[in-house]
């Protein structure tokens, strides 16, 4: 049998059919070229994995409007939501209020809140727990921290999801941070007194908004799960606090990897840690201040040359690497560095000796007749008493303190009380020279009233150092008036030339708060920390597991 043939039209198909095919194939693996040059496999956050880290202290109270201690206000910032937070830089944003409106005289905010929040046992969020949680607050009976800020504003519900919140009197800048505050649950707490509040078992078994939720609390260990249905969501599933009885002990069990985190290292251990490979310590500015408080009731002090001599007599640079090991940022004003309201163009007095000396001579304090090394006016000695707490940093600094202020001449004797009393018993009856004391701003609204307006002079008020001057007065009042950004500015800037002038205290540094992490937990980010749970601020980013993506680069 003769072998079978092709015929020439079938050949022809064939061969245009294996071309076609051919330049498919060529087409295709040029486009998988192109895209594998213009795409990379990159690394996401995904959702799982656990934070262990220690707690100092077994929580007292883990209620937003009654917590007080560390422990408490750590678990309440990742349970619980305010209408507003605070970022990084410590400006107010949205929280449980997408977005508000103030009124043009500046006393009147209505926040409209975000639709489909829900509390943690999966009941509705509305203005009812606003209106319950800042009754609590106005409340006579109410005993937490809060009362002051909130005892005259007025609350009134317009609908289910807006609240208008009326000042009493003048606009008060300020006052759109104190809605950070933790909302609380109407629907479990509503038939609850204030004065009956600190006694409730909710203070244990809260239910709140947050980002996490309590799942376990035990007298050793508790343990938070991710609330999924939490805008941002986290990645992380769980976190565990591990209790124990200081921070010191905390350090201890990080080393024997017994937890992941520390929420405070202390200077003297962060060149130990920064040795470990597996452990980031984060570092950031505090919202506290250490100053030489001066007395300008004292007959020695109450002359502006002295005050600006001891002002340039001391070398806070050497005051931070004595007491602080370095771990502190310099500070030179009553407006933080950080605030948007520092002027940076004030006009300081530096460290200098020679002026310091030329001040005080010019004071009327001179050289020691019979060559000693101190000074004399009208045959009475310069000598000034530093009061300080027993805190080994705070003495410290009034030892180094005293050290730089022999060097021009002023005899310093160093004096130390128990922690508890420094405030009661001296600082507020104004019964000390100098004083080294740390003002906690608690907040990031740079008003400095409350230290400094002649106003809060008054036995109980929080201006120590007895300062009075009018222009600064009147700087102040505009400065916490006015909701205008570039107003503010100003009028703080003008406080800051006066108080520059007038030294009524000499602000040393701000602590550097450190707090360490394990290198498993990314996504951390640090900014500015008026209170340690602050460390928290970013917590929904954090992530320990990953995923792979495909990302196209763009050419």
């Amino acid at each position: 049998m003769p072998p079978s043939r092709m015929a020439p039209s079938s050949g022809r198909r064939l061969a245009t059919q294996l071309m076609i095919a051919l330049g498919g194939i060529l087409i295709v693996a040029f486009l998988l070229g192109s895209f594998a040059q213009s795409a990379e496999i990159t690394e996401a956050p995904d959702f799982g994995g656990a934070y262990v880290e220690g707690l100092a202290g077994f929580p007292q109270s883990i209620n937003p409007v009654l917590a007080s201690d560390d422990a408490s206000n750590t678990l309440v910032s990742l349970l619980f939501d305010g209408l507003t937070r605070t970022d990084p830089q410590g400006q107010v944003i949205p929280n449980l209020a997408e977005t508000w409106d103030i009124a043009p005289d500046a006393r009147e905010y209505t926040f409209h809140l975000r639709d489909g929040v829900r509390w943690h046992d999966g009941t509705a969020f509305s203005a009812d727990d606003v209106i319950f949680t800042y009754g609590v607050l106005r409340d006579p009976s109410y005993s937490g921290p809060y009362g002051v800020q909130w005892r005259d504003v007025n609350v009134e519900k317009l609908d289910r999801l807006t609240v208008r919140l009326s000042l009493p009197k003048d606009s008060f800048a300020p006052f759109l941070e104190f809605t950070t505050v933790g909302i609380l649950p109407s629907h479990i707490l509503g038939t609850v007194g204030a004065r009956d509040l600190p006694a409730h078992r909710f203070n244990i078994q809260p239910v709140g908004t947050g980002p996490y939720k309590l799942k376990e609390l035990t007298p050793d260990r508790i343990t938070l799960e991710a609330n999924t249905s939490h805008t941002p969501s986290p990645w992380l599933s769980r976190i565990i606090f591990r209790i124990y009885p200081n921070y010191k002990t905390i350090l201890t069990a990080l080393e024997r990897d017994e937890v992941e985190g520390a929420p405070l290292v202390e200077p003297g251990d962060v060149v130990r840690l920064q040795r470990r490979k597996d452990v980031t310590i984060y570092d950031a500015p505090e919202n506290t201040v250490t100053m030489l408080f001066m007395n300008t009731a004292n007959p020695v002090l109450s002359d502006r040359l002295v005050r600006q001599a001891i002002t340039s007599a001391i070398d806070r640079g050497r005051v931070i690497e004595v007491a602080r090991n370095g771990h502190a940022r310099r500070a030179d004003g009553p407006i933080l560095p950080s605030s948007w309201a520092y002027d940076p163009n004030v006009k300081r007095l530096e460290y200098n000796l020679a002026r310091a000396r030329a001040l005080l001579d010019e004071a009327g304090w001179t050289a020691d007749p019979a060559g000693g090394p101190g000074r004399q006016k009208e045959g009475n000695p310069l000598r000034l008493v530093v009061l300080t707490n027993d805190r080994p940093e705070r003495l410290a600094v009034a030892g180094e303190v005293q050290r730089q202020l022999v060097a021009i001449g002023i005899d310093v004797e160093v004096q130390a009380t128990g922690a508890g009393g420094l405030v009661q018993d001296f600082l507020l009856p104004r019964k000390f020279e100098i004083a080294v004391y740390s003002w906690d701003f608690n907040g990031f609204d740079p008003d400095p009233y409350s230290l400094w307006h002649s106003t809060q002079v008054a036995p109980a008020g929080l201006n120590i150092s007895g300062f009075s001057n009018r222009k600064a007065d009147e700087a102040l009042e505009r400065g916490r008036r006015s909701l205008d950004r570039m107003e503010r500015l100003k009028a703080y800037a003008e406080f800051q030339a006066i108080f520059a002038e007038e030294v009524p205290a000499l602000p040393l540094y701000l602590p550097t708060y450190e707090y360490a992490i394990s290198t498993k937990i990314r996504g951390v980010r640090t900014g500015i920390v008026a209170n340690p749970p602050d460390r928290f601020r970013n917590v929904t980013d954090w992530f320990a597991k990953t995923r792979r993506e495909i990302a196209t680069r763009r050419s």
